[in-house]
């Protein structure tokens, strides 16, 4: 894609590359290998700048911050009950805070 100055469009190129990270740590996932976490704070990085544009985010980039977000609320509310045993324990840190999956289409 160009804009109209013959210049490429840098949020598609960002939603590509996005999109080809999102994939990659899928496939990583499914064949149980462990996911680096640079790879994901990438992934992260180019998902806010998405954002930050107004950019819709590819599918898989999509799914992939839906499933993090429904873990960190499993793990939030499996901490928070009593019986669990893990006061104070930080059992998953999401450096994706400042996502909000309410704007991401």
């Amino acid at each position: 894609m160009t804009e109209p100055g013959g210049q490429p469009n840098k949020m598609a190129e960002v939603a590509g590359l996005a999109a080809s990270i999102a994939d990659r740590i899928l496939e990583q996932h499914g064949a149980g290998t462990s996911i680096p976490p640079e790879q994901f704070r990438m992934l992260v990085q180019a998902a806010k700048m998405l954002l930050d544009n107004g950019v819709q985010w590819p599918p898989s980039v999509a799914y992939l911050v839906m499933e993090v977000e429904k873990r960190v609320q499993e793990a939030e509310a499996a901490a928070s009950e009593p019986s669990s045993g893990r006061k104070g324990d930080n059992v998953v840190e999401l450096p994706a805070q400042g996502l909000s999956t309410k704007k991401r289409v």
